[in-house]
């Protein structure tokens, strides 16, 4: 008697297993996924080389901005984002207190080299270039104070991604020019 009640349940999860195999076959056959992503060439974007993905994008970028990070600076993080480079990047942000700021900007792009950052704070206003696919990101020195803005215009069709991170720095870490929005003379 308990095998008659059993017998459905049995047959049942049979059927549920073996459609699930099928399921899970390639219509022409095996594919070795982790072979197919090993020989994607993985040259810099834009080149032609590999197709865009945002994801792959994405984890660019991280790299990219990961690849900056100095430890000895004690960073303290203010605000971190990203954008798409179609909409672009309007970000103000507000400076108080007695350390100073680090922006690290990067972008990955398909198909665009460089985008111009724009960084300005009451009448001065400074623009640089920031190089897309760069295995580092770029940085900014900003002394805190008054609120500056970050501009990146968007791009018109544009496919990509901008990703910043805004740090408060110990002040005896800024490298360079100490105020990158009023610029200093090379």
């Amino acid at each position: 008697m308990r095998i008659r009640q059993f017998l459905p349940v049995c047959v049942a999860a049979v059927g549920l297993l073996v459609g699930c195999a099928e399921a899970g076959e390639e219509p022409n056959g095996p594919v070795d996924r982790s072979a197919a992503s090993a020989e994607r060439p993985s040259g810099p974007p834009g080149d032609g080389s590999r197709a865009w993905e945002p994801d792959d994008a994405m984890r660019r970028a991280e790299r990219a901005l990961e690849a900056v990070s100095d430890s000895d600076a004690r960073p303290e993080l203010v605000h971190a984002a990203s954008a798409s480079v179609a909409s672009g990047m309007d970000q103000e942000h507000k400076a108080p207190g007695d350390r100073p700021y680090l922006l690290g900007i990067t972008c990955d792009t398909n198909g665009i080299e460089e985008l111009t950052l724009t960084l300005s704070r009451g009448d001065q206003e400074q623009a640089y270039g920031i190089g897309c696919g760069d295995p580092e990101a770029d940085q900014f020195n900003i002394p805190a104070g008054e609120p500056f803005t970050a501009r990146v215009a968007p791009v018109e069709n544009g496919t990509g991604l901008i990703l910043w991170r805004l740090d408060t720095i110990a002040r005896d870490a800024v490298e360079g020019c100490d105020d990158d929005i009023d610029g200093c003379d090379s």
